[in-house]
């Protein structure tokens, strides 16, 4: 694997070039979606507030987003987490490590904004990969939340949870996560 310049990026200090290059990228690992990245649109939902970036020779070649946010729980208890979204590898880079040293990378970024846990939702078949950089599954919890389509949508998906500085075992109970805002 070429050597990797990894960078925390916050997106009031991305310029147009950047977000285009982005954009190449997530069209390539989301084909399926290419359609919504097109120029220098580089989100899908919500627009990170930081993100995780790996360059090979000034290209990037992965990226994961977050947003600081509070997730509500249907008891009434809250939770602080760094919502994660737009995680992947460009393919050519796929099968070479560069996925665990990502989840790494970004386990660092979230210590670094003091956060005590990392929060996605995912397709069943990416549990093993998350697991495998230190996620954990919320067993029974599904996620209410507000789609890319603007509307509202429970997922029943996998919610996957980061213990970052807080054990998992602090992760508050409940079946609903309530996501108020768009997803990463």
């Amino acid at each position: 694997m070429a050597d990797i310049e990894w960078t925390l990026r916050w997106e009031a200090d991305l310029s147009a070039d950047d977000h285009t290059a982005l954009a190449r990228l997530f069209g390539r690992y989301y084909p399926e979606q290419q359609s919504v990245f097109v120029g220098a649109r580089s989100w899908m939902g919500a627009r990170p507030e930081a993100r995780v970036i790996g360059y090979d020779a000034g290209r990037p070649v992965a990226h994961l987003g977050f947003v600081r946010r509070m997730l509500r729980l249907e008891s009434g208890a809250s939770q602080l987490v760094g919502d994660v979204g737009l995680v992947g590898v460009d393919p050519d880079y796929q099968g070479t490590g560069l996925g665990r040293r990502l989840l790494a990378e970004a386990a660092a970024a979230l210590t670094g904004q003091n956060l005590p846990f990392g929060y996605l939702t995912c397709a069943p078949e990416l549990v093993a990969y998350y697991t495998g950089g230190g996620w954990r599954q919320s067993p029974g919890q599904v996620t209410r939340m507000i789609d890319t389509a603007l509307r509202p949508e429970t997922f029943t998906g996998p919610a996957m949870v980061l213990p970052v500085l807080a054990p998992f075992s602090d992760w508050p109970a409940g079946q609903t996560i309530i996501r108020d805002g768009l997803e990463v």
